[in-house]
């Protein structure tokens, strides 16, 4: 579909309102062969980069001089299906595996609606009829999975005590934190809530004979061929949901393909697709947040646990969340561009200097003189 000079202003004024921006996608049948990297998931292993030719493009010239200005490791745009461009940065080789950081988060909104299709879980239910100690505790004992995967959950960050303390069991230390307020009532951004989840989704599967990481194995990564270069565990075994994934932009790109396209892959549905949907639903508690996902909504929480940049007056397109992004520290991101038929993969070191508004305008207007 050919975008108007209008539609890409509306675009790019759109990045605006993100209290974090975000990405969503569009149908089409054939993925662009992006070819995988053979290396085992393991925790911690060092992966010696494999030679990929890079693909330029003159059209995002000034988008990739932004990324690598700013420092950026590696770029890949899928458009359609074809890739556009795949150039490393900096240094790095293009299809070198890097850590996603916090946007390891957004695999598993995908896999909660897997689950609830599985029959293993309701999105709706108390964290409690799993977390059984939970029962009759005040505000813990209303908690729903849902909350944990919009972080709505009212459970305090974790920033520090999972993050910084690196403790030897990420989910047991999740559950003792203390609760900041009733569940659906405050957006409180942090790995706290994935720690949980994960605890519910390893007392779910045991049965199975599966953790977290295999369960999303299983039923995502495998059927499109992602391959993780690794996904950190603490000393426990247990899979850190929240910013544990590493893998080649190449890799990442694959799983945006799969959101893109509302979980069909080869023109064969992978994932519900009324489920990626649901993901991609803005919260009541924060309209910029759906599960696990980052949206471009225009409206402002009156509830949140920090500063907004959103603008009630910023300019929208006219696709309600037309824009989806997972975020991770040093700047990693995936966007999902649905007017566009874009993924957009990029890697990058820390610099706050980085602006995703600026970023988006450079992508848009590339995309419009490269069709």
């Amino acid at each position: 579909m050919m975008q108007t000079h209008s539609d890409i202003s509306l675009l790019a004024m759109a990045a605006l309102a993100f209290t974090l921006p975000g990405c969503t996608g569009a149908s089409r049948s054939d993925p662009p062969r992006v070819e995988p990297i053979a290396i085992p998931v393991a925790p911690s292993d060092a992966v010696e980069p494999t030679a990929s030719p890079a693909i330029e493009n003159a059209a995002y010239a000034e988008a990739a001089a932004y990324s690598e200005s700013h420092g950026g490791l590696a770029l890949v745009v899928i458009e359609g299906d074809r890739v556009a461009l795949a150039v490393g940065q900096n240094g790095h080789a293009v299809d070198e595996p890097h850590p996603l950081h916090g946007a390891s988060e957004s695999f598993w909104g995908p896999v909660a609606v897997v689950a609830e299709n599985d029959a293993l879980l309701d999105l709706d239910e108390p964290v409690a009829f799993t977390i059984e100690e939970w029962e009759g505790v005040r505000w813990k004992g209303e908690m729903r999975i849902r909350q944990l995967l919009q972080y709505t959950s009212g459970l305090e960050s974790g920033i520090y005590p999972l993050l910084r303390e690196e403790p030897a069991n990420l989910y047991e230390r999740a559950l003792a934190l203390e609760m900041v307020a009733a569940p659906g009532v405050r957006f409180q951004a942090g790995p706290s809530h994935l720690a949980v989840f994960g605890e519910v989704l390893r007392r779910k599967l045991a049965p199975r004979g599966l953790d977290p990481l295999g369960y999303l194995e299983q039923q995502i990564l495998e059927p499109i061929g992602l391959k993780i270069a690794s996904w950190e565990r603490d000393a426990a075994g247990n899979p850190d949901l929240a910013n544990g994934a590493r893998m080649t932009a190449s890799e990442w790109a694959k799983f945006g393909i799969l959101i893109r396209d509302l979980g069909s892959w080869n023109g064969e549905p992978v994932l519900d697709s009324a489920g990626i949907e649901a993901c991609l639903e803005p919260s009541e508690v924060q309209p910029s947040f759906g599960l696990t996902f980052w949206l471009n909504t225009r409206e402002t929480s009156a509830t949140k646990s920090r500063p907004s940049s959103a603008s009630a007056s910023a300019t929208q397109p006219k696709e309600p969340g037309n824009i989806v992004m997972a975020t991770g520290a040093g700047n990693q991101r995936l966007y999902v561009i649905r007017s566009l038929n874009l993924v957009v993969v990029r890697f990058g070191t820390e610099g706050r200097d980085w602006r995703d508004p600026e970023f988006l305008d450079l992508i848009a207007a590339a995309a419009a003189a490269d069709r």
